[in-house]
């Protein structure tokens, strides 16, 4: 009877009709083409951008775990400083790519495409060009200047430390080389609506920041998960080589800014370029402030934002990246009204998920931080310490998702100086909050939480404000009504999963032991949502039904 089963299990996967190298040939196909699926929706296109990136997200945890198990008990110094490190990189980074990329070469590239592949292809190559040979410069200019930059960002930080700083900031430029191809490599496929095979970069990031942990920190200490990370960043960028050749896209080693779109895409990206050093002299001066708190004070506010993160990146910036290019499409093709109820449903289709998870992670901060982190080498003060600040930067998690598709929104009209304008305001909410409460209270790294907050909250409201002034014709009295729904419904669920916990902890579980908090943290999660789904049904919001569609679909899919 075993040998039968057997027998048809190696049928199912070497049939008898076929070689073994015929078989693998075809599932070299297979794999081919799954990676070449269009995704010809936003939600679809988002479903797989979310599911990718919560798999990331894992590795990213257990990445963080395991650095933070490494380091945090014997050189918690050295970890603040590795997380400082990435400041100067990230900078360069975000303002030379980040800031084309999103603003302005989506968009612009659409267009072009739309038109003439071969103008596209080589108005794309000359973009990619220029802003390479941009970013060699600058990273030259920062590798002189190392020192005195570490220095003036960490100002709090000892000479030891600020050495350690250089070094592990000049090692990390290098992954920036490679970060910087890759995207422009991500926003190609992304017009072209290939998702999967860009959304899986970030996975072999993570992988092999965790292979440095293990095999290179015992040899070469924190230099360990940096040389990881610039591995990392070079394989992010050479898994999506293949996809992108099977496009056809041909990449020319020439800088021509008489190509149409070439200065389009630089026009843009001034103001988004701009938008996007608001945010990051906002970063710097939080870690600046940091610096003087005392030591540990970065690495826990950092592992708190991580999380903060988490659920606006998979149903905010992943809906965002998802409807850029549908939505550039949108505006290329003058179909503005397609683009109104599109920007209306993204909105409300992403709250509904974000909104929940928010308050989710609010009841269960404390739980979900100890459940990760609560190791031997990760204190019980640092547990409740990083609960506290995640409590704090909980109101800026589902603003963020509303943040990312909005910024979005408007580069797809091409407007990139609304998002200018509110992120100036938006830096100026959070360094004078950081400053008065750093200063004037006692509540040391918690201000900082406060802070951000306060930034993320002042962007969205003037965000939102602004476009409802840009856009005419969405029925925003509806917009808000259905939101009003949703929030009643996540909160809801709030007060039954917090009700949950402190009943079961008082009178029927142990949580002082890991397995009786984990059965506790699942317990009040379940009873969360199938509240939410109860009061979704009641408060009759809609959202759920396009969630259902694709639910359907995977089952049909698994079934086959």
């Amino acid at each position: 009877m075993s040998l039968i089963n057997v027998e048809k299990i190696m049928s199912l996967f070497f049939p008898s009709n076929l070689s073994t190298d015929s078989y693998q040939q075809r599932l070299k196909n297979k794999i081919s083409s799954i990676s070449q699926i269009k995704q010809k929706s936003i939600l679809s296109a988002s479903i797989v951008l979310a599911v990718t990136f919560s798999i990331s997200a894992i590795l990213g945890f257990l990445r963080s775990r395991f650095l933070y198990s490494s380091f945090f008990k014997c050189c918690v110094s050295d970890l603040d400083v590795y997380n400082a490190a990435f400041r100067v990189p990230d900078l360069i980074f975000k303002l030379l790519v980040t800031g084309a990329l999103s603003a302005s070469f989506i968009p612009v590239y659409s267009g072009c495409l739309h038109k003439d592949k071969e103008s596209a292809y080589k108005m794309a190559s000359s973009v990619i060009n220029i802003l390479s040979i941009i970013f060699l410069v600058a990273s030259v200019i920062v590798l002189i200047f190392t020192q005195p930059i570490s220095q003036l960002i960490a100002g709090g930080f000892t000479p030891e430390q600020v050495t350690l700083m250089v070094h592990l900031t000049r090692i990390l430029l290098i992954a920036q080389i490679f970060f910087l191809l890759s995207n422009f490599v991500t926003g190609i496929l992304q017009v072209n609506q290939i998702f999967l095979i860009p959304a899986i970069s970030p996975i072999i990031y993570n992988i092999f920041i965790i292979l440095g942990i293990f095999t290179l920190a015992p040899i070469f200490g924190i230099y360990g998960p940096t040389y990881g990370a610039v591995v990392g960043a070079f394989f992010h960028f050479a898994i999506q080589i293949p996809a992108l050749k099977r496009q056809g896209f041909k990449y020319s080693a020439i800088i021509e800014a008489k190509i149409k779109g070439v200065k389009e895409v630089f026009r843009l990206m001034v103001p988004r370029s701009l938008a996007l050093g608001m945010g990051e002299i906002e970063n710097t001066v939080t870690l600046f402030f940091a610096s003087t708190l005392p030591a540990g004070s970065i690495s826990l506010l950092n592992l708190a934002i991580q999380f903060m993160y988490l659920p606006s990146r998979i149903f905010g910036t992943t809906v965002g990246q998802a409807s850029l290019p549908i939505l550039s499409s949108s505006i290329a093709k003058n179909e503005l009204e397609s683009f109104r109820k599109t920007v209306t449903k993204i909105i409300l289709q992403s709250v509904y998920i974000a909104l929940p998870i928010t308050i989710l992670i609010l009841v269960n901060r404390l739980a979900i931080v100890r459940l990760l982190f609560g190791s031997k080498q990760f204190p019980w003060s640092a547990t409740l310490q990083t609960a506290k600040i995640l409590a704090y930067l909980t109101p800026a998690i589902a603003s963020q998702a509303v943040i990312q598709i909005l910024i979005r929104a408007f580069y797809a009209l091409h407007n990139t100086k609304t998002p200018f304008k509110v992120s100036f305001f938006s830096l100026i909410a959070t360094i004078a909050s950081s400053f008065i409460l750093v200063n004037y209270t006692n509540m040391g790294v918690l201000s900082l939480a406060i802070s951000d907050s306060i930034g993320n909250l002042v962007q969205m409201f003037g965000l939102l404000y602004l476009f409802i002034k840009v856009v005419d014709g969405i029925n925003w009295s509806e917009m808000f009504s259905r939101f009003g729904r949703i929030f009643l419904a996540a909160t809801g669920m709030g007060i039954s999963s917090w009700l949950c916990i402190k009943l079961f902890d008082l009178f029927i579980l142990d949580t002082t032991k890991t397995i009786y908090l984990m059965i506790l943290f699942i317990i009040s999660t379940l009873l969360g949502i199938i509240v939410y789904g109860l009061l979704t049904v009641i408060l009759k919001i809609d959202e759920y039904k396009d969630y259902l569609v694709y639910v359907n679909k995977f089952k049909k899919i698994f079934n086959r």
